[in-house]
């Protein structure tokens, strides 16, 4: 049996779940998580159980419960940030250089392209694939904005600087901050 703490926290968790599917569907007043199965909280269950073919009691049946979770997750996970894939190449001391040509250098010119136009004096950078003139000048900005040597190759602290800057500048607003929205 549950404790009383223990089944307001399941209810709390419920709440949130039904929230973020409403908010997904426009609801105008989405339900406020409060840990107490009232009248708001049976009716948004009800409304979950009409959409979704389920038995219509207004209570969070097993059935009721998986179902909301699954639509949860599934809404979660296109709130997440993505995985970030990996060109920068493997190994403790590998760098790109001028004259390196593929995926890896085309998605350093996109990192260059999305930073340099935040930093004073810069020039754009060519999306060609190719370590060229264009891309080691861009690079050595990058460098001394950062505060890493000049070189105008590309190491994994370029390669990350370049990243975390690239993320502070388009990441997404975090999933707790929208949940805590009124």
């Amino acid at each position: 049996m549950y404790t009383d703490q223990q089944l307001q926290n399941h209810i709390f968790d419920l709440q949130t779940f039904l929230r973020r599917i409403q908010r997904s569907q426009g609801h105008i007043q989405p339900l406020v998580p409060d840990g107490i199965f009232g009248a708001e909280t049976a009716a948004a269950v009800r409304d979950f159980q009409r959409q979704n073919s389920l038995p219509v009691t207004g209570t969070a049946d097993f059935d009721t419960w998986d179902a909301v979770y699954r639509a949860y997750l599934v809404l979660r996970t296109g709130d997440e940030t993505p995985q970030a894939v990996s060109f920068f190449p493997a190994g403790a001391d590998a760098a790109l250089r001028p004259g390196d040509k593929g995926a890896s250098v085309f998605a350093l010119q996109l990192l260059l392209g999305a930073a340099l136009p935040h930093f004073p004096d810069t020039i754009p950078v060519p999306l060609t694939g190719t370590y060229d003139a264009d891309t080691t000048a861009g690079v050595r900005r990058a460098q001394a904005v950062f505060l890493l040597p000049q070189t105008g190759e590309t190491d994994r602290a370029t390669w990350e600087a370049l990243a975390l800057f690239h993320n502070s500048l388009f990441g997404r607003t975090p999933l707790a901050w929208l949940a805590a929205e009124p």
